[in-house]
């Protein structure tokens, strides 16, 4: 269920907060606590993840050293200088040869669909650059060019028993490099590492940094905000972890009391009062593998001004969940349909005007009726 913006607030939340915030300022409740502990331990897991980055990174220093430099141009004087070509410092090369003799070795793709074969191609070929008085065996997709670019990989045991399978080629086999270039394109892992890069400074941009924010001033946090209009955050603390240690309902991270829904997992935190809840149903959700089915879990979507909360469990539990809403909150929608769907997401202001119209009419009828 997304949230709507209209449900982050309510029209009283500015005043009320200028109304009442110097009375928590400096105050140190159960809401503050909650959110410092869990933005602790969100900055811990996000420098976590920025310091595995910058390890990797440096792990990978020679890879970006040729991927930024390369390809360097080599010839036979460099390609003889390389003992070991898995600790080479110039490995994305471009090698120019005098000549190119095919090998007649061949790379094949074979496709399958249930174990059975479709169809099969030539995916590469095998050729040698004659460089200087050496040899250097390609593997090209591309055809048979004097020049390739790509990387020095070792010579792997199965690509030299199908080169020197014949007496003619073992004669010459010292004239070989013991490894061959690789035309394959060597940038692409540098720029999905790259893309990786940018998604993580917009990851920690949009949550390691008001995580940050929120362990230096909770009071900025949106829950306490919230907790600021609702007229007692001092009361509402202490009510909230009250009710938190006898919920009457557990599911899916929330804690269904009283009079809140609470979330709390190790990473958030968060207060719903139950008196706001505007619409709640089930949702059911079937599972299957290879279009069998495996199952169903439940879900009780509670939709309050300020967010959403979604308790799951056993059926039972999630029907138990909603008739004890409707008790306590009956002026609130319950049951799911696509209009309501629609009318909730596109007029929300229309959707929650109208909840507040039953709220009023019942306050009327009991008063009329006590």
């Amino acid at each position: 269920m997304p949230r709507s913006p209209w449900l982050q607030s309510t029209d009283a939340l500015g005043s009320t907060t200028d109304l009442v915030s110097w009375q928590v300022e400096g105050m140190d409740t159960w809401v503050h606590q909650m959110i410092r502990v869990r933005s602790r331990r969100r900055v811990a897991a996000w420098a976590l993840v920025l310091g595995s980055a910058i390890m990797f990174g440096l792990t990978q220093y020679r890879y970006l050293s040729n991927f930024l430099m390369g390809p360097f141009v080599v010839a036979q004087t460099d390609l003889d200088s390389i003992s070991d070509v898995s600790t080479a410092d110039r490995y994305f090369v471009r090698v120019t040869g005098s000549k190119v003799v095919d090998t007649g070795i061949q790379q094949i793709t074979t496709r399958k669909r249930a174990g059975v074969e479709t169809s099969r191609s030539v995916s590469a070929a095998y050729y040698v650059l004659v460089v200087g008085e050496r040899l250097l065996v390609v593997k090209g997709s591309q055809g048979t060019p004097a020049t390739a670019e790509g990387e020095l990989i070792a010579m792997p045991a199965d690509l030299q028993r199908h080169l020197f399978n014949t007496p003619e080629m073992e004669p010459i086999r010292g004239r070989f490099y013991p490894y061959y270039l690789d035309d394959a394109n060597f940038r692409v892992p540098g720029y999905i590492a790259i893309a990786a890069a940018l998604v993580l400074v917009v990851l920690l941009a949009k949550y390691g940094l008001p995580a940050w924010r929120y362990l230096q001033d909770a009071s900025s946090h949106p829950l306490v905000k919230r907790v600021v209009s609702w007229g007692d955050p001092v009361g509402v603390a202490l009510e909230a972890k009250r009710e938190a240690g006898s919920a009457r309902y557990k599911g899916g991270g929330w804690l269904v009391t009283d009079k809140y829904l609470i979330r709390s997992t190790a990473f958030t935190f968060d207060i719903l009062r139950l008196s706001d809840l505007l619409w709640a149903y089930k949702r059911v959700t079937r599972h299957s593998v290879n279009f069998i089915p495996t199952g169903k879990t439940y879900a009780g979507v509670l939709a309050c001004y300020g967010g959403t909360a979604e308790v799951t469990g056993r059926q039972a539990k999630v029907d138990s969940v909603l008739a004890f809403a409707a008790e306590r909150v009956p002026w609130a929608i319950f049951g799911f349909s696509d209009e309501l769907s629609k009318l909730f997401k596109q007029k929300t202001q229309e959707f929650c005007s109208a909840v507040e119209q039953r709220k009023s009419e019942r306050a009327r009828q009991t008063h009329t009726n006590p």
